[in-house]
């Protein structure tokens, strides 16, 4: 066991080190692969996912899902910006030992004017982002979960279009501290067809968080920081969430993005009826683009 503590501590040190020291270059799409999906994940600012109930929680953190035994269906309309609208949709089920999820991200540009380089309008068109998700996770020692998402991609522009693959892969350890983990993952590992010969690069990232939870007589406190790196962007990025529990019938939900263009704070809340959960989550932006508004639905079997 320990031989594989020192292994995983290698991957974690090496991928950091390559996505700290690389510079953006070419041309990277599939940006949808860097939103979140659910209400839970875009009120505290894309954190959230171990404490989450909602069924695609593994596309924020591919082990999330193990840390709860349940059943779970969870629907999500998401009002983006400049009108677009991204639909979710997943199911997980999971034992605490094993967790199986399947979800899809459709994105919905609209309808868009198609002009010539001296502006004459020729027609429209209907650019679309879709992904599906596979995700299995596994606890193999008491302390220790391992998670990969398979997530096969559609991009079209206009009359062009490109498909692909990535993999997500994630590690969370238990603390011997109580309510503590902490987490690690790399996304988009993969490859994509070229669109109109125009070769296209996945948005890798490399993710390093750090979980806490909290009880305080009847509430229930979780927070996660969480360390960001995009390969498409030279920044080194930061986002923090906390989600408050009140006697487990509403949840109310805080996040901060710091060192992000036009984002910064996000807010949320839930209301826990049974068996069934309403998700509500606010994401601000600056510079006049439109706010964001999130609605999900889950339902627990």
């Amino acid at each position: 066991m320990l031989r594989i503590n020192k292994i995983l501590l290698m991957l974690i040190i090496f991928s950091l080190a390559v996505l700290l020291t690389a510079e953006t270059s070419g041309e990277y799409g599939f940006q949808l692969l860097k939103i979140a999906s659910g209400p839970e994940g875009a009120a505290q600012a894309g954190t959230g996912a171990f404490f989450s109930g909602e069924a695609y929680a593994f596309m924020i953190n591919p082990t999330a899902g193990l840390f709860a035994e349940q059943r779970v269906i969870s629907i999500a309309q998401n009002y983006w910006i400049f009108d677009t609208k991204l639909n979710s949709a997943g199911y997980i089920n999971t034992n605490g030992k094993t967790s199986f999820g399947v979800a899809y991200r459709y994105l919905d540009y609209g309808m868009l004017e198609n002009r010539t380089d001296t502006g004459t309008l020729i027609g429209e068109f209907h650019p679309m982002d879709l992904i599906f998700s596979l995700n299995f996770g596994y606890r193999f020692t008491p302390n220790q979960y391992a998670g990969i998402n398979a997530n096969a991609l559609y991009e079209k522009i206009d009359t062009a279009s490109s498909y692909g693959y990535t993999f997500d892969l994630g590690y969370t350890y238990l603390s011997y501290l109580q309510g503590q983990k902490f987490s690690a993952v790399i996304k988009n590992l993969g490859q994509t067809s070229a669109m109109e010969n125009e070769t296209i690069d996945l948005p890798i990232s490399f993710e390093l968080g750090v979980i806490q939870e909290f009880d305080i007589n009847t509430i229930k406190l979780f927070s996660e920081l969480k360390m960001i790196k995009h390969i498409d962007d030279d920044e080194l990025r930061a986002v923090l969430g906390t989600k408050v529990k009140l006697n487990n019938i509403l949840d109310l939900k805080l996040g901060y993005k710091l060192n992000f263009d036009a984002e910064s704070f996000t807010a949320g809340f839930g209301i826990n009826l049974k068996k069934i959960s309403i998700d509500y989550a606010y994401v601000p932006f600056e510079y006049n683009v439109n706010d964001v508004h999130v609605i999900g639905l889950s339902y627990k079997f």
